[in-house]
């Protein structure tokens, strides 16, 4: 695990799906803010390994991507918070066949995290379900599919490991089959999504995103 930690990038924002890649980079890794060199010891625990921190400059690194792409009206935004963190937070509407709010981040190179069993997130907010959404890059292009899995927010700071077999793959909210298996050695796209029809205002605060 050792070896994997190298300077963190700044991601850069990209906002098209269909980016071609002719060759998949060397591993690198996610942004963490406040801390562009992190040591070895800057872990989740003695097993987990941070990717992203939620510090007070990560809304510059997360672009909303809410309903409105499908006529919906749902809003939410990324903030810092005096402690620290980051909230993603805001409401979710029905209405004109709306439904979800959603945030996402980018890696400037695929990512790496083959190596790895899953994904990291320590968070708490208000027993709502949450779906943690990654994208790859398959021959050569960004999948215009997500892989999910979820968890349940609640009120107290839990750190939720979340395997890779545990990721599923959807396209606007429908379960796909006969998809490839998840490229975990080219990891480009990491989100956070509101959906089910949770209607109504939503806070889920954020402190850290890893791998375990």
């Amino acid at each position: 695990m050792a070896a994997f930690i190298l300077p963190f990038l700044t991601l850069l924002l990209l906002l098209t799906f269909d980016i071609n890649f002719n060759q998949i980079s060397n591993p690198v890794s996610f942004y963490s803010t406040d801390d562009p060199s992190p040591e070895k010891s800057d872990t989740l625990n003695t097993e987990e390994t941070v990717l992203i921190r939620f510090g007070h400059d990560a809304p510059q690194f997360w672009q909303v991507v809410n309903d409105g792409v499908m006529g919906g009206i749902s809003q939410s935004r990324i903030r810092p918070l005096e402690a620290g963190h980051a909230v993603f937070e805001g409401v979710v509407s029905l209405e004109n066949n709306g439904g979800f709010a959603s945030i996402r981040t980018r890696a400037s190179q695929p990512v790496d995290l083959s190596e790895f069993d899953g994904l990291s997130i320590k968070a708490k907010g208000d027993n709502k379900v949450y779906c943690l959404r990654i994208k790859t890059v398959e021959n050569g292009r960004v999948t215009s599919y997500a892989w999910e899995a979820r968890f349940t927010a609640g009120s107290e700071w839990e750190t939720h490991q979340l395997s890779f077999a545990d990721f599923r793959p959807v396209f606007r909210g429908r379960n796909l089959r006969d998809v490839p298996p998840l490229n975990t050695a080219a990891i480009f796209e990491i989100g956070l999504m509101i959906r089910d029809a949770q209607q109504g205002p939503f806070a889920l605060e954020v402190m850290t995103l890893g791998v375990h």
